[in-house]
């Protein structure tokens, strides 16, 4: 799970580059849907069917869903309003809503619809119906390094892609990472994230999970879009080694272990691998290597970067699927779980301004 210690700054825009997201109106609590300014379409959950719990976090789960007009199945991330609200998250719940609409990617999941209750939010996005990377890899334990190989770009070209748009993700674990049915890789959950950064500037959240978090994130000394860049050192460490870099259960060991040893040489390490990972996981994040020292390193010298965009690469690892609705490659823990709708006893919340959103494509007729 996630942590965010502090909040951001309560004047910070919730505006991001390429955006259009319409506006809503606040209207009473006791109006079960909030309804597109224009009231030509109106997305709601009376157009879903719930068909299975594929995951949960710390404000509320993760269905599948069908559209009951399109037949199309979805993952629908269902938030709690009075957690975020107890917990202070109420903009980075904004800025996930914000990035998913403004992002179109072929390693991130994309936002088809948006709406909310008096209670809770809904962002309703992709259904992988691989899995989380986290399942497999606890399967697994290990992964041959030309399966890390792949699964690394298709992450750089994500991560890259958010950073030229001032997002910094703050939160690269095996749980946020999709596997398709094709095998290839998508980005989800931007809870953590943040939006705008301009250049040169820092954010100084404590954000992100204990074992992927950045030492200048730990040691609140500032932190940009570099920060991804460790996180993803620990995440390729992690999917060779079989867990990540100075990992403890005592958190302060493994913290006090981060910022003061260096690596451990594995031996399954190839000697480009290693090289790799010391230049990621450099404490000094103005030593740490860029994007362009990244993509150009001999680890992904066999890579073509276009190939990777495209998907003309084949992953080794392809999830069997027998049709759209096996859910073999989703942990039991959450497709075992009951589909019922958690009552909140007391409603001190209120409407997400701008949060309805449908694709335009995908509109309820």
């Amino acid at each position: 799970m996630g942590i965010c210690l502090q909040k951001e700054d309560q004047n910070e825009s919730n505006k991001i580059e390429d955006s259009k997201t319409d506006s809503s109106t606040q209207i009473s609590g006791d109006v079960k849907q909030i309804k597109l300014n224009d009231q030509l379409n109106l997305v709601c959950l009376e157009d879903f069917i719930s068909t299975k719990v594929v995951g949960r976090g710390s404000f509320g789960k993760v269905m599948l869903v069908q559209h009951k007009t399109n037949k199309k199945y979805y993952a629908m991330k269902i938030l709690r309003k009075d957690i975020i609200q107890q917990r202070g998250q109420q903009i980075h719940t904004m800025n996930e809503r914000l990035i998913l609409e403004a992002v179109q990617h072929p390693f991130i999941v994309q936002l088809h619809y948006a709406f909310q209750t008096p209670e809770k939010l809904y962002l309703v996005t992709d259904f992988l119906a691989g899995g989380e990377l986290f399942y497999h890899l606890r399967k697994s334990q290990k992964f041959p390094e030309e399966r890390v190989k792949l699964y690394a770009a298709e992450l750089i070209l994500a991560l890259d892609y958010l950073h030229q748009k001032g997002i910094i993700y703050r939160d690269l674990k095996p749980e946020n990472i999709l596997i398709g049915i094709d095998g290839h890789l998508k980005l989800t959950d931007f809870g953590l994230s943040k939006i705008n950064l301009k250049q040169e500037e820092k954010a100084y959240t404590l954000c992100g999970t204990p074992e992927y978090l950045a030492p200048e994130i730990l040691l609140g000394q500032g932190h940009d879009q570099s920060a991804d860049w460790w996180s993803l050192g620990a995440l390729i460490y992690e999917m060779i080694a079989g867990a990540p870099p100075f990992y403890s259960k005592n958190k302060e060991i493994m913290f006090k272990n981060r910022l003061q040893k260096k690596i451990e040489i594995q031996p399954c390490f190839s000697e480009k691998l290693f090289n790799l990972l010391t230049g990621l996981l450099i404490n000094d994040p103005n030593q740490r290597i860029n994007i362009d020292q990244i993509k150009s390193h001999p680890f992904f010298e066999t890579l073509s970067w276009e190939d990777v965009y495209h998907k003309n690469i084949q992953p080794q690892f392809i999830p069997k699927i027998q049709d759209e609705l096996d859910l073999q490659n989703i942990d039991p823990l959450f497709t075992q779980e009951q589909i019922k709708d958690t009552p909140i006893d007391t409603l001190k919340v209120s409407t997400y301004d701008n949060f309805t959103y449908a694709n335009s494509l995908r509109f309820k007729q």
